[in-house]
């Protein structure tokens, strides 16, 4: 398998000075699909005809609408396109352009980008995040009347620039239900924590996605996907997690999920049987 390495974006900050890129809307991907454990678990994966792009710094993400952005200038550049930008009053403009002609406007926070000249809505606008500007790539595909083809089960966008259907040169490992385990609440409090105040066992500050467990079921460090729970404080529906921590009740299938909340709302969770689903350790 051919890795087509991306071009470094220019550095600016915040003051004009923070590395700045561009990037696309990989595939139309609904909000509810990226709830999915399997597509929590792994980055987006961009290819372009046979070969995967890689991303070494900004990575691929879905944002609010459901919609997956990528850095495009590692992407951009591959398609021909000449990519040049400049700076108004905080907002970043962006402007593709390409040898034979076709051009693409875009600014942040604005919905609304130029096609060849002609205004088009976007139903996300292009944003600034981790000092990179992400933009939506069907118009950058329709700009060059490029085909995306986009693979659910190996969270992949195929980008046919020479017209053809191509297979994934990636496949997405699998995840792995463990069983059935009793879930808990736990908060930050020190009696709650052995005496240290909201850390974990590693000494990491807990946050929401921490979870204890007994380490001779669940290795500590595991990825994990856990659903079925009920309980207003966590996402619906699932949530990704790691094991992080350990717990003297924690013992067989038992998990005690930490939820940045008072020990008297977390009573209300009490024992709930939940599936926990080991994810793959190394996505990227």
């Amino acid at each position: 398998m051919i890795f087509r390495k991306g071009v470094k974006g220019m550095l600016l900050s915040c003051a004009g000075a923070a590395a700045v890129g561009v990037s696309l809307l990989v595939a139309p991907y609904s909000a509810q699909a990226s709830t999915e454990p399997q597509a929590l678990a792994l980055s987006v994966k961009v290819q372009i005809n046979s070969d995967l792009v890689e991303f070494p710094d900004a990575q691929p993400f879905i944002d609010e609408k459901g919609l997956t952005q990528v850095p495009v200038r590692f992407v951009s550049e591959e398609l021909g396109f000449k990519v040049d930008w400049s700076t108004v009053e905080g907002l970043f403009k962006v402007r593709l352009t390409s040898q034979d002609g076709r051009s693409l406007e875009l600014e942040t926070g604005d919905c609304t980008a130029v096609v060849n000249g002609e205004a088009k809505h976007m139903d996300s606008a292009p944003v600034l995040k981790n000092g990179r500007v992400f933009v939506p790539l069907r118009f950058i595909s329709e700009a060059k009347g490029i085909r995306v083809q986009w693979d659910p089960s190996n969270f992949i966008a195929i980008l046919n620039e020479d017209g053809n259907y191509h297979a994934p040169a990636w496949y997405a490992p699998r995840m792995e239900l463990l069983s059935t385990f009793t879930a808990s609440a736990y908060s930050a409090a020190p009696e709650e924590n052995g005496g240290y105040a909201g850390l974990d066992y590693f000494g990491n500050p807990l946050e929401l996605g921490t979870v204890a467990v007994d380490p001779s079921v669940i290795p500590l460090g595991t990825r994990l996907y856990i659903e079925g729970y009920n309980f207003d404080g966590l996402p619906e529906g699932g949530m990704v997690v790691e094991a992080k921590d350990i717990g003297g009740s924690m013992k067989g299938n038992r998990i005690d999920i930490f939820v940045p909340s008072t020990r008297d709302h977390l009573l209300k969770f009490g024992l709930q049987e939940v599936k926990v689903y080991k994810l793959p350790q190394n996505t990227d």
